[in-house]
């Protein structure tokens, strides 16, 4: 496990340097895996209309439970791999990554069974348009069936990240993206599968990356391991470790998944033409927060390694850059959506027989989130400092109340200003989030017992 030209050591040099160095590959493979998540959604949408583009868009509501139980392992696992890579201590880096993918591939297994089973009733609790409701639960029950592959792949991108690859991660998803995309015009296109087709697409891509990062995965850390330092497959004390960082951050991705599943009932009723638009604009939503995340997960694996280091001093800087970073992000992407709005719709949808309702409800999502992406930079990259610090708990009531607020707010004025109260909500429960986080964070620091973290 020597450092190679592609691993980024981060307890020396310029700290801006290193986490704009660091951040730009995650941010574009965190821009590939949404093209790999959206694809389903252009390339149906365009062959087969705005019913089968609303039933990938309820689907991928659920999906997103499942996606975040997987991401929340994988954000879990970088923290504490992160901390022993920049400690030094090789056995516990090959213990912990052992044990979590084989912890990760059970519980995908039991994820992957909940969803075949209970498909349908999920979408009818939804209160899923008759007209779409089918085909959203085929394509929910063969997605299911991918999640052993997803977990997989998560939890090894995370890997490599903790040790600072962010290249790997990257390769492997602009082959994957490339290889969904070319079965979905296959499926769809070609064989005419409609939903179907679309999840098996993304059930053999998904299937290739994962088997692939496994080799290259075991073929750096251990195979390549000159030192041969000793470590065990599977232990329980590095899974109880493990288990704390991890559990907090599947409970935080969980529960912001939970309440997007909640919001989303208060779209449905608006029937499928709004809730054409209402994907169709998500999705595109679901592109211009990627960098920020990515932003946020550099923050996280820069602060662990820096705090495993002995190096705390140096986190108030790589904190600010990943700010500075997301603040031209902000600025380039409201332009760009301002600029391209209706043509990004026009991606997912025909516009040239698309309804008005589906049409103004996509224009107006788009507009209004572009002049907030500033806020969603700014909490991203303090929250990413909170995990890399192991502030888990504060991370994850911040979350609680961002989800909460955003239910009631949507709820409170969903009947009052129509649909848009569900995208205004965002950047309502960042604000309060950011806030909140920032005085918790603030007490801590006071606190006698608080002589792991430093102020910013």
């Amino acid at each position: 496990m020597k450092n190679k030209p592609e691993n980024v050591i981060m307890t020396e040099g310029d700290p801006k340097k290193i986490i704009f160095r660091f951040a730009q590959p995650l941010i574009f493979a965190n821009l590939f895996q949404q093209l790999y998540n959206t694809m389903d959604t252009i390339i149906v949408g365009k062959i087969n209309g705005d019913e089968a583009l609303a039933a990938v868009g309820v689907s991928f509501a659920v999906t997103m439970v499942m996606i975040a139980v997987a991401t929340g392992t994988g954000i879990g696992t970088s923290v504490l791999i992160a901390k022993y890579c920049g400690a030094g201590n090789k056995s516990k880096v090959k213990t912990g990554i052992s044990t979590v993918l084989i912890f990760s591939l059970m519980v995908a297994a039991l994820i992957a069974v909940l969803g075949v089973v209970l498909s349908m009733p999920l979408l009818r609790l939804l209160k899923t348009p008759q007209n779409i409701i089918n085909d959203a639960a085929n394509y929910l029950r063969i997605y299911s069936l991918g999640m052993p592959f997803m977990f997989l792949y998560n939890v090894q991108a995370s890997v490599f990240s903790a040790l600072g690859n962010s290249k790997t991660p990257f390769h492997l998803l602009v082959m994957s993206s490339l290889l969904n995309i070319g079965l979905d015009l296959l499926f769809v296109g070609g064989f005419s599968m409609g939903v179907s087709g679309a999840a098996w697409a993304t059930f053999i891509a998904q299937g290739v990356s994962a088997v692939i990062s496994f080799l290259l995965l075991t073929d750096k850390v251990y195979i390549k391991d000159h030192e041969r330092a000793e470590f065990s497959f599977f232990s329980g004390a590095v899974l109880k470790e493990m288990s704390s960082y991890a559990a907090v951050s599947v409970i935080q991705q969980s529960v912001v998944s939970v309440g997007m599943l909640i919001v989303q009932s208060a779209v449905n009723p608006f029937g499928s033409d709004v809730l054409a638009g209402y994907t169709a604009a998500s999705k595109i939503d679901s592109f211009a927060i990627m960098p920020f995340i990515a932003c946020g997960n550099a923050v996280s694996t820069y602060t662990a390694q820096n705090l495993g280091a002995g190096k705390k001093e140096r986190i108030r800087e790589g904190y600010k850059a990943s700010v500075l970073l997301c603040a031209g992000i902000a600025v380039i992407e409201f332009a760009v959506i301002m600029l391209l709005r209706r043509r990004f719709l026009g991606f997912f949808m025909d516009l040239s027989s698309s309804s008005a309702s589906a049409i103004e409800t996509g224009m107006g999502y788009m507009t209004d989130l572009a002049f907030c992406y500033i806020i969603m930079g700014i909490n991203s990259s303090f929250n990413g400092m909170l995990r890399g610090f192991g502030c888990l708990k504060l991370f994850l009531s911040g979350s609680i109340i961002n989800l909460t607020f955003r239910i009631i707010f949507t709820y409170a004025l969903v009947s009052v200003i129509g649909v848009s109260a569900v995208w205004l909500s965002m950047p309502a429960g960042w604000v309060l989030s950011f806030i909140y986080g920032r005085v918790g964070y603030r007490i801590m620091c006071k606190k006698k017992d608080s002589a792991g973290i430093s102020d910013i």
